[in-house]
């Protein structure tokens, strides 16, 4: 599994999708805001960063027990960024880490290597709401493929998707700097 995801590695990088998302939002926040212990919102709803690093070249392979699986996803759970389901909450890990790059965002594994690289203009009001939390809501993984003549969905509406099929992991995790 993990041979076949440094083969993709190797075939392209990742597409980086940013947005803001905020309480008042809920269609476009795929996280939780705010979760128990996180910082109070008194002074308005907690604005949060959400980071979708999409490999640009999906790897599906099989497992041994016959499901179909994308292995770069499987490589960064193995990793420890839990899987995200539409059954679940993303859990805060402090082991990755998304860093600041001034042509994009890079996503760190617990070995501090870049596992994901995603090019990208950084709102500034992206930046903002990650530095205020100090987190960010970093996702790893593919959505569902866009149909021919259709105009591309958003990406927290592909996220909705992705994270039904189970192609998706994803974490609070820090922002490096």
């Amino acid at each position: 599994m993990l041979a076949v995801a440094d083969d993709a590695k190797g075939r392209g990088g990742e597409r980086l999708h940013l947005w803001v998302t905020s309480q008042e939002k809920r269609w476009d926040a795929p996280f939780p805001i705010p979760q128990p212990g996180e910082p109070s919102h008194a002074d308005g709803p907690v604005v949060v960063a959400v980071a979708w690093f999409e490999p640009a070249s999906a790897a599906w392979t099989e497992t041994l027990t016959g499901s179909r699986c994308e292995a770069q996803v499987e490589a960064a759970i193995l990793l420890g960024l839990p899987r995200w389901t539409s059954a679940t909450h993303p859990a805060r890990v402090t082991t990755w880490g998304v860093d600041l790059h001034a042509t994009g965002l890079g996503l760190h594994d617990p070995t501090g290597h870049v596992f994901a690289y995603g090019v990208n203009e950084i709102p500034s009001t992206w930046t903002t709401a990650a530095r205020a939390l100090g987190a960010v809501a970093a996702v790893y993984g593919v959505g569902p493929r866009q149909r021919a003549g259709h105009p591309e969905p958003l990406p927290a509406q592909r996220l909705t998707e992705a994270r039904r099929d189970g192609t998706v992991a994803a974490a609070w995790i820090p922002l490096l700097e």
